[in-house]
């Protein structure tokens, strides 16, 4: 045991010193990247950062450098087959390659800290809120009336109040009875923009 207790000081000295030695382009907020796989689109990394204070970010990298086994800057399938070998499980190749699909591209610690924004802050992607939107757009305009999203907030699924409808009409682009729910779906993920 006593030499498990000194390998174990080692790897976390190791992880603290590689930690502190981080790159600083990783830190720098990302620009457009291209999804692997040939012709897909780009998908643009917004300033993931802003989502979280300095604790966390050092928290988020001490984890990325503990799955980071070979050191490199880029989670990869062995990283992952790694970690579970770690914990006493066998991985699964699929299971491996689903995991690493949800990054736009590398892994690296921007877009792990973008997944983990995405996952803690409990919104789904833009594509996803685009399309639950279209669901109640018949007619493909990118709007919908007023008052039939408000009856849709108020009476399905997750139901909201008044006083919540009241709240997220503040920040909802609505032109002429209309609201634009493309528009709004990037103010929800995004912010709104100054114009």
């Amino acid at each position: 045991m006593p030499k498990e207790g000194k390998e174990g000081k080692e790897k976390k000295e190791k992880k603290e010193k590689k930690t502190d030695d981080a790159p600083a382009a990783e830190e720098a907020p990302a620009a457009e990247v291209k999804k692997s796989g040939g012709d897909e689109p780009k998908k643009k990394v917004g300033n993931v950062f802003a989502l979280f204070n300095q604790s966390q970010i050092t928290e988020f990298k001490e984890a990325f450098a503990m799955i980071d086994n070979d050191r490199d800057g880029i989670i990869n399938e062995d990283d992952l087959a790694s970690i579970y070998q770690t914990i006493g499980r066998e991985a699964d190749p699929k299971v491996i390659k689903e995991m690493l699909k949800e990054s736009p591209d590398k892994l690296n610690f921007t877009h792990f800290l973008t997944l983990f924004g995405e996952k803690l802050h409990g919104t789904d992607t833009e594509s996803a809120l685009r399309d639950a939107f279209k669901l109640f757009d018949e007619d493909n305009t990118g709007k919908l009336h007023e008052e039939y999203a408000k009856d849709l907030l108020q009476n399905v699924g997750d139901q909201y109040s008044k006083d919540e409808i009241k709240q997220v009409w503040k920040e909802a682009p609505i032109e002429g009875g209309l609201l634009d729910y493309l528009k709004f779906v990037t103010i929800i993920k995004r912010g709104k923009e100054d114009e």
